[in-house]
């Protein structure tokens, strides 16, 4: 997992906001996965939103653990649900479908105000949960993954209103195995524009050597993230 420089301080400026982090056991089938669980101060109930990391097996793409606690100090319940490690996809849309699940049922969260978010193959994954749900409120897409899987004709079943991210230099790295990612990402924009959905594209500055690491950590676009949020859930 990539760790953020700035993990450490991070929590520190949280900790007056965040009630509890911990990690929650969300789903006990053919795997037991787990995923770190944050809640603000108080009773509840409060809207929630889940975090889809990126990576290929065993490399956790993101920041879970650093997303799920700038979301709780944001007054919602963050869950970031560590999926099976697999390479293939296969069974990863099933996990991130029982992700929602759990959350849903906690007793302090308000079922009615659900928003799932993901970055790169998380990103890929929020689409298409997103096209087969119709309990969100809020759908946040951070630099999609290029994969076969990502079928755009499916535009049109996605119910909530969306956020798109990018930088405009990802546009093919090692960490992408070379492919464009901005060229996908503006695809899906249009695909969801075209089938009059509430969608916005935000295509950010070129960061560093690689687009794709600027949401390796939380930074300079989660007030997008999070003024999107609040105006939905």
């Amino acid at each position: 997992m990539i760790k953020c420089s700035f993990i450490i301080t991070l929590i520190v400026m949280l900790s007056g906001c965040v009630a509890s982090v911990q990690k929650s056991i969300y789903s006990e089938g053919d795997f037991t996965l787990s995923g770190s669980l944050c809640k603000p101060q108080g009773r509840g109930p409060f809207p929630a939103v889940v975090f889809n990391h990126g990576g290929v097996g065993p490399i956790i793409g993101g920041a879970p653990e650093e997303t799920c606690a700038a979301l709780a100090k944001a007054g919602f319940v963050g869950f970031s649900p560590i999926r099976r490690l697999d390479r293939p996809l296969f069974g990863h849309l099933d996990d991130v479908n029982d992700a929602v699940d759990y959350v849903k049922n906690l007793p302090y969260v308000r079922s009615s105000r659900i928003g799932v978010m993901g970055f790169s193959r998380g990103g890929l994954l929020t689409y298409q949960v997103a096209v087969q749900r119709r309990d969100f409120r809020a759908v946040v897409i951070m630099a999609s993954a290029v994969h076969p899987s990502l079928n755009l004709s499916q535009a049109g079943a996605v119910s909530a209103p969306v956020l798109v991210l990018v930088s405009e230099n990802d546009t093919g790295s090692r960490r992408t195995r070379g492919r464009n990612t901005l060229k996908t990402t503006q695809q899906l924009f249009r695909a969801l524009k075209e089938a009059d959905k509430d969608t916005t594209l935000i295509v950010y500055p070129a960061y560093g050597d690689d687009g794709h690491t600027l949401f390796f950590c939380v930074g300079s676009y989660w007030t997008d993230v999070i003024a999107f949020l609040h105006t939905h859930l």
